[in-house]
């Protein structure tokens, strides 16, 4: 996640400025583009360079300036990024793409709070004061699997229909009006890591990261080989790609080849811990001599899952196939109603 400030003005500069300066208003780094003056980049330029999922945008001028330079990039609400307008006098802060899902009403609010503008929310559950299930979730680090069902959860609470939600975890606070717990059968909403392979008709999906992998394997392991046995856990157990957070391993596998590829194809981080970190940690595990003479740990894809986990519960224990195993563990999840 990356985010970015541009203006058109040295007015708008100097609010840029301004924000830039606020303390707590972002967790991470802004950069401020100047639009005027001699050898700026182009507005085009800058908009096909920092729209990307997950990235924060703030224009400080008119809406329509926004509104024509991200057109052409507009192409669905769970991957477009959080796009807010401020006039150059801070009157006004609108959200006006990815309000929920992105957090750009979220945004809005905060800047105007510590700036004096009024963000101009226009979503229909914020107007209105109902429960926004995908702002929630974004809150709440929730991977939105089906999102084309957030309209369908929406629009029943907008009409007054109750919502039934299943979790998987405990949730603390009390639940908005007009969502009730209900069973994994029969929920409307469904917080957890599992999929639900026999319902016909599925639940909105909410999905925590909450799962560490452990990966061990023998030398010249190709990516497709430990892939394979990757894939097969997770249609066995029936788990969400979206559920798992890293790749963790023994430090002498912390350059082989066919591990990396298979974490930069699933645009996961890899963490590796040295034979003495893993060898020290508490809990029974699935040993093995051999792989003890080789690595100096009895085994390698329990243990460093449960320890990229927090020392979190395994839940799927050392499964084995052709010079690789996989073991998952889950960490603590910590999932409430109440306001952060």
């Amino acid at each position: 996640m990356s985010n970015h400030i541009i203006c058109f003005s040295p007015r708008g500069a100097t609010l840029g400025q301004r924000i830039l300066a606020l303390e707590d208003v972002f967790t991470a780094d802004w950069e401020l583009t100047q639009c005027f003056g001699a050898d700026h980049e182009s507005l085009s330029d800058w908009t096909k360079r920092v729209f990307q999922p997950g990235n924060n945008l703030l224009f400080i001028g008119a809406a329509g300036i926004a509104v024509r330079a991200i057109a052409p990039y507009v192409r669905a609400k769970q991957s477009d990024p959080a796009v807010v307008v401020m006039d150059e006098k801070a009157n006004w802060c609108i959200p006006i793409l990815s309000g929920h899902l992105g957090g750009a009403n979220l945004l809005a609010d905060k800047l105007a709070k510590m700036t004096g503008a009024q963000a101009a929310i226009t979503t229909a559950t914020d107007v209105r004061g109902v429960w926004a299930v995908d702002s929630w979730a974004k809150r709440e680090g929730l991977k939105v699997i089906n999102p084309g069902k957030i309209k369908e959860i929406s629009a029943g609470l907008l009409r007054g229909q109750t919502k039934k939600m299943f979790s998987e975890f405990p949730i603390a606070g009390k639940l908005p009006t007009g969502v009730v717990f209900s069973d994994a059968a029969s929920c409307d909403i469904y917080v957890g890591i599992h999929r639900l392979a026999d319902r016909e008709r599925q639940p909105l999906y909410l999905v925590p990261q909450a799962l560490c992998v452990g990966i061990g394997c023998r030398k010249g392991a190709s990516r497709e080989q430990i892939d394979a046995l990757f894939e097969k856990v997770m249609e066995q157990n029936c788990i969400w790609h979206e559920a798992i957070e890293m790749v963790c391993s023994i430090d002498l596998k912390k350059e082989e080849p066919g591990l990396l590829d298979f974490c930069a194809e699933h645009f996961w981080g890899l963490k590796t811990y040295d034979a003495e970190t893993l060898r020290n940690l508490k809990g029974a595990f699935t040993a093995s001599t051999f792989v003890k003479q080789v690595t100096g740990v009895d085994n390698v894809c329990e243990r460093s899952a449960k320890k990229g986990s927090g020392n979190g519960e395994i839940r799927i224990p050392k499964t084995a196939q052709n010079g690789v195993t996989i073991a998952v563990a889950m960490k603590t999840v910590e999932i409430s109603f109440k306001s952060r």
